[in-house]
């Protein structure tokens, strides 16, 4: 699986998980109006319900990271890429393309990355993000 599956496959976890902890929110107040849950029952639900909000969090922290490292992949591939060029080894335009499509593959991983934290109102980024370094 290459980095661009692994990131789509963390995205789609994620939006699982948002839409299991929904899932379980709309069972919590089905059960409260189909009878009288005793503490102990909604403690559970309530404890089931925070509990997949936690791991859906955890999940698109982990996609927007992954969006961020493929990028500084990318961008270190194209680097490459360009210095083979720039040194004239082996076929020098296939060097430039490649490091023209590694720069464009960057580029998508950072409108991603971006584009999560946009729609699910990430303002700041976990440590252990691209940002932070290797």
């Amino acid at each position: 699986m290459d980095q661009r599956d692994a990131g789509a496959a963390a995205a789609e976890r994620a939006h699982f998980a948002g839409k299991r902890t929904r899932e379980i929110a709309d069972r919590l107040a089905r059960l409260a109006a189909d009878h009288r849950p005793d503490s102990a029952d909604v403690r559970d639900a309530q404890r089931h319900a925070d509990e997949a909000a936690q791991r859906a969090e955890e999940s698109l922290h982990r996609a927007i990271a992954g969006h961020e490292r493929a990028a500084v992949s990318h961008e270190r591939a194209a680097h490459a890429h360009e210095e083979a060029a720039r040194l004239g080894l082996g076929d020098v335009s296939q060097h430039e393309r490649e490091a023209a499509r590694h720069r464009l593959d960057a580029q998508a991983d950072r409108d991603e990355a971006a584009h999560d934290r946009e729609i699910y109102g990430i303002d700041d980024e976990p440590p252990g993000s691209a940002e932070d370094g290797p």
